[in-house]
């Protein structure tokens, strides 16, 4: 059902009626079959134009160079979202048919850093208002908790408020009790398990993928990449990696336990859509990148920087030779040899994601183009 035929339906009081007739019958049919679609962004960095609705008072004192590149980020997302940005949204509302049951954004939902916790609610309130209204009122509108999210003049701060405005705006929109950054949820045969990237809770991963067991298809959403990023600046922020504090063992723990349940793994930060299907640990996970921030109007058209397995893990190296040591390319290599299937594009758009039975694949609408620019099969 596109949007127009929603209305219609919702006019007359027939959409959300279990009788029979109170739906068309193609419809029913698809409903019986078990077909579903969700409609994804990615990160979004939602901000306004004037950088004092959010950021006044902002600052950082300590670290003045850090400050002066949030600046020039709240310059960046003015300008996205007060044109390209506005275009995107328009086309992943046109992406919404009978078959959607959620509309999912996989973090960095606003570009945070605000001075006190009122104010931060109240970005976090604005943006999901927006984004439910543009998109669609009438399904359950699920983000997870993403870097920017929880970040401000004091970063406990904001990641107190996030949680607290959070947990009650996901138990709203699931219509289940939320609360925390960690939780499951069901879509017939389907699990989702969400998971607070910020701060990885293994037991609470754990619990989860056990909880999830009986699942015909296992979908992990967080924000960060379980896989190491191919940048030169990023490459170690992942979920359980590091920099300065990398977990290894549980790193590996998590991704057999990950491997085991065949999980894909729905997820955003690194501003490129990626594809990355990963044979090992006995089993196999298949990640999906997902971005929207349409930061540059060369980022509305597809394009792929990197293919294939022997691609992987090759532009950081090229982009700073230094970066080239034993430790970076065990690394990559410890990943590499498993990968069946790999691409990446820097490339903003907006995706849908459908299950068929034991099909699953995503097709990605680039900018705010009308044509699909690619499918991925997931499964």
């Amino acid at each position: 059902m596109d949007r127009r035929t929603f209305l219609k339906y919702s006019a007359t009081g027939l959409v959300g009626l279990s009788l029979p007739f109170g739906l068309p019958d193609a419809m029913a049919k698809k409903a019986k079959d078990g077909r579903y679609n969700i409609v994804i962004l990615g990160d979004t960095h939602y901000d306004d134009a004037d950088p004092e609705r959010y950021h006044a008072g902002y600052t950082l004192p300590d670290n003045p160079k850090r400050e002066e590149a949030h600046r020039k980020e709240f310059v960046r997302n003015g300008k996205m979202w007060s044109g390209r940005c506005q275009g995107l949204v328009k086309r992943a509302a046109c992406l919404v048919d009978d078959d959607t049951r959620y509309i999912f954004q996989v973090g960095d939902l606003i570009q945070g850093d605000t001075v006190d916790a009122e104010t931060h609610k109240r970005f976090l309130e604005d943006a999901m208002n927006l984004f439910k209204k543009d998109l669609a009122p009438e399904l359950p509108f699920v983000s997870v908790v993403g870097n920017h999210d929880v970040r401000g003049n004091n970063d406990a701060v904001a990641a107190q408020a996030y949680v607290e405005y959070m947990s009650g705006r996901m138990s709203q929109e699931l219509g289940m009790e939320i609360t925390g950054n960690n939780y499951l949820f069901r879509q017939g045969p389907d699990a989702f398990i969400v998971i607070d990237f910020t701060k990885p809770d293994v037991p609470a991963i754990e619990r989860m993928l056990s909880e999830a067991a009986d699942a015909r298809h296992t979908f992990v959403l967080v924000h960060s990449p379980v896989f190491p990023y191919d940048d030169a600046k990023y490459f170690w922020w992942f979920l359980l990696g590091g920099r300065k504090d990398p977990r290894p063992d549980d790193r590996r723990h998590v991704r057999r336990l990950l491997a085991e349940r065949n999980a894909i793994v729905l997820c955003g930060h690194v501003h490129t859509t990626e594809f990355l299907d990963w044979y090992g640990d006995g089993g196999r996970i298949t990640q999906m990148t997902m971005s929207s921030v349409w930061s540059y109007p060369s980022r509305g058209i597809y394009k792929e920087v990197a293919k294939g397995k022997d691609e992987y893990g090759t532009l950081l190296f090229a982009e700073k030779p230094k970066l080239r040591t034993p430790q970076n390319e065990a690394l990559f290599a410890e990943y590499r040899e498993g990968i069946r299937a790999y691409s990446m594009s820097d490339t903003a758009g907006s995706y849908k994601l459908t299950v068929d039975g034991n099909r699953v694949y995503v097709d990605f609408y680039a900018g705010d183009d009308v044509r699909r620019a690619k499918r991925f099969i997931l499964r």
